[in-house]
């Protein structure tokens, strides 16, 4: 059925050019030419995407939203610190960032940061 389809991750945001320069400036992420009128695409690896589109309200979400895949947690963290990218910081009882990252024995390190619209965004580094 759909197991041979390209996928996009889908985020909302009130200022499509806020969001453009974000993603480009601070990620380091492409503008497709598949964008369309009210619509941004980000091209990521392997041909995934990162869709936004333009709406009148705000994110209600509060869970991450779009994981990225990481062979270098520590090397890709610390480029996006240098450009400006400011790391979701948790200490919890079970739950505590060190240099950015959660490292969850069995699964791997993780680091969380939110775009301009409050969209949370993941960098996963597997075991």
């Amino acid at each position: 059925m759909l197991n041979h389809n390209r996928a996009s991750a889908v985020l909302v945001s009130t200022d499509l050019e806020r969001s453009k320069n974000f993603y480009e400036e601070k990620l380091g992420l492409t503008l497709s030419p598949e964008t369309i009128k009210n619509h941004l695409v980000f091209e990521c690896g392997d041909g995934s995407t990162v869709l936004i589109y333009g709406r009148g309200v705000g994110n209600k979400a509060d869970h991450t939203q779009v994981r990225f895949w990481s062979a270098d947690i520590a090397k890709d963290v610390a480029a996006l610190v240098a450009n400006g990218v400011e790391f979701d910081e948790y200490d919890t009882e079970t739950f505590k960032t060190v240099d950015y990252m959660v490292t969850t024995a069995g699964i791997g390190r993780s680091a969380w940061f939110k775009d301009p619209d409050g969209n949370t965004i993941a960098i996963f580094q597997p075991e």
